[in-house]
């Protein structure tokens, strides 16, 4: 028996990333009520109708906007990832050397990783959190934001071989991260800058 079709499509969702309708108040709205639903209930036990009531919209507005559950869904993870890489890009802005830009940004983004939502459906809705990380799109998604930004920090095109380092370099890093929101326990203190130290003989590779 083959392997069942993931419920989220996360590659179509991260393909359609840019764009995004949560400017306007009654669709972020909606959206902040589907987190919070997906949050606590995972990806199956809760309705368009809960959605709007959590969020004291009409059922009508809901639909007008988002037209099934499933939109609605990749409309969230689209809007997480945004603003994920957003936050990570903030958090580095002054970072002056590459090399704390990436260490600074691993940490922010860890930090952030570990209170997201893929975090929260690991509890509530294990299935679905495995086949968001399980699918690939994740890891892919990330690697190309690394070596991209990388790329823009350095200000100069990589070639083909510092393209593949960087990218093997990025693809760890977020193999990494994913194993502490996979495993959250820790002898670690992610809160003193020590996985900054152990991750910089990494960062040798570039």
């Amino acid at each position: 028996m083959g392997r069942r079709a993931p419920l989220v499509d996360l590659s179509a969702i991260l393909a359609a990333a840019p764009a995004g309708p949560e400017d306007d108040p009654a669709t972020g709205a909606i959206l902040d009520a589907t987190r919070d639903l997906l949050g606590q209930y995972g990806m199956r036990r809760w309705t368009m109708d809960d959605v709007a009531e959590k969020c004291g919209l009409a059922r009508a507005t809901v639909y007008r906007r988002f037209e099934s559950r499933n939109e609605l869904v990749r409309a969230v993870i689209a809007r997480e990832t945004r603003l994920f890489f957003g936050s990570v890009t903030a958090a580095v802005e002054k970072v002056e050397d590459i090399e704390g830009k990436v260490v600074q940004g691993f940490l922010v983004g860890l930090r952030l990783a570990r209170s997201s939502l893929l975090a929260g459906l690991l509890q509530t809705d294990p299935e679905t959190a495995h086949d968001l990380i399980g699918s690939g799109a994740l890891v892919a998604a990330g690697r190309a934001a690394l070596v991209e930004r990388y790329e823009t920090l350095r200000g100069s095109r990589l070639s083909r071989l510092q393209r593949q380092r960087a990218e093997a370099v990025a693809e760890v890093l977020i193999r990494l991260g994913l194993t502490f929101v996979l495993i959250p326990d820790t002898a670690i203190d992610l809160e003193d800058g020590a996985l900054g130290q152990l991750i910089r003989p990494i960062l040798g590779q570039l």
